[in-house]
Parts: C-alpha cells; sequence; structure tokens
C-alpha cells in the first residue's frame, strides 16, 4: 500500500470533495480518482459513496479514515525527528569506555546532555584495547580510552591528565620516603592489573 494512496483518500475525505482535494493536492482530478480506485481495489472495499450529491463514507471509508489520519501523524512526526536529527538535538550517542576511563566522562556527559537533551547517550562497556577496533567498525561513535591508539583513521582529544601511584601499606619499609629507585623496587611483590592494557605496559616498560 503506497502512503500517497492513502493521502490522497485522507484529503478526499476531509474536504469532502474531489476538486478540492485535487486543488489542495495540486493533482487533476481524474488522477486523484485513480489513486481512490487504486487503493479501494488494493483493500477490496468501497470507502466513500458516490450515489449522492454529497461525499458519505462507508463503514470500511472511516475505518480507513482513522489509519490515514494516524499515518499523516507519523510523517509529521518522522519529518520532525529527522529535522531535529539534521539539527543534532536529537538521536543515539553510543560511547565504548571501561569502568575506570567511564568516571572521567562524567562531567563532559552531563554537559552534553544539558546541550542536547533529546539525545540518548549510552555508555557501553569495551575494553579498551578494543575500543579503536569497534570505532572504525562503526559500532561506537566515540571512546575514552587511556593511550594514543596511534591510528591516523582516528582522532583524539586530552579531557584529563591522570598519573599511576604506586601506593604501599603505612608500614611498609618505603612508606615515609619521598622517592624510590626502580631498582629498589625490583625485590617487591606487585599486585597489578592482569588484563591486558596500556597501565600495565607502561609499568613493565618502566622496568
Amino acid at each position: 500500500m503506497e502512503l500517497y494512496s492513502l493521502l490522497v483518500f485522507h484529503t478526499i475525505a476531509t474536504e469532502r470533495s474531489f476538486s478540492r482535494a485535487a486543488e489542495k493536492l495540486l493533482r487533476t482530478q481524474p488522477a486523484v480518482s485513480l489513486a481512490l480506485q487504486r487503493l479501494e481495489q488494493e483493500l477490496g472495499e468501497r470507502l466513500i459513496d458516490r450515489s449522492g450529491k454529497e461525499l458519505i463514507l462507508t463503514d470500511a471509508g472511516r475505518i480507513v479514515l482513522d489509519y490515514a489520519r494516524r499515518f499523516q501523524s507519523l510523517v509529521h512526526e518522522l519529518d520532525n525527528s529527522l529535522a531535529e536529527l539534521r539539527d543534532n538535538s536529537a538521536g543515539r550517542l553510543t560511547i565504548g569506555a571501561n569502568e575506570s576511563t567511564t568516571l572521567y566522562l562524567l562531567q563532559h556527559i552531563e554537559r552534553y546532555r544539558e546541550l542536547y537533551p533529546k539525545v540518548k547517550v549510552q555508555v557501553r562497556r569495551s575494553l579498551s584495547s578494543k575500543i579503536p577496533t569497534e570505532l572504525l567498525d562503526g559500532n561506537l561513535e566515540l571512546g575514552a580510552i587511556s593511550y594514543d591508539p596511534a591510528d591516523e583513521r582516528l582522532k583524539s582529544k586530552v579531557i584529563y591528565t591522570d598519573s599511576l601511584a604506586f601506593v604501599v601499606s603505612p608500614k611498609h619499609r618505603l612508606a615515609h620516603r619521598k622517592t624510590v629507585g626502580i631498582s629498589e623496587l625490583g625485590s617487591e611483590t606487585f599486585i597489578a592489573h592482569n588484563v591486558v592494557s596500556p597501565y600495565r605496559e607502561l609499568v613493565l616498560r618502566e622496568f
């Protein structure tokens, strides 16, 4: 079923005249009549009683008119939604991040939501190492990672500067030292992230 046929029927039923409907649709009267005939043939129902001086809707016509009005409303909603999307005021923004980098995104997401309240922001839990690939594959619009992806196909912007800290118990022999040489740490036992990550690689490189 073509939406145009429903539009023609909706206009005829609203205007109660083939000629006025044709004028409003900028079509000839025969073209409007033909569009209605095609719709009636497709539905297998007569929609308008043409026997009298005035156009009267049949029972089937009243039902179809109700649905035609709903379709018209949906078309208007679709046009408005697309217009908002073109203005960057609606849609969906999917961001990839892991647990730690998500914390640094909160203030930026809050500000973004103030600017574009109709955009649905979704933060998807992802491994940091896989986010660049997901961006290139089109699964994400934005990613938050703690390293430079070193890929010319991606653009990156620093939103937060952080540092790694060496944490020990207050009773540890190094607890009150302001600086500790890396060679002194060689004999220490570390609890560290055991998943491949930029942080882990950075520590291994230093050692």
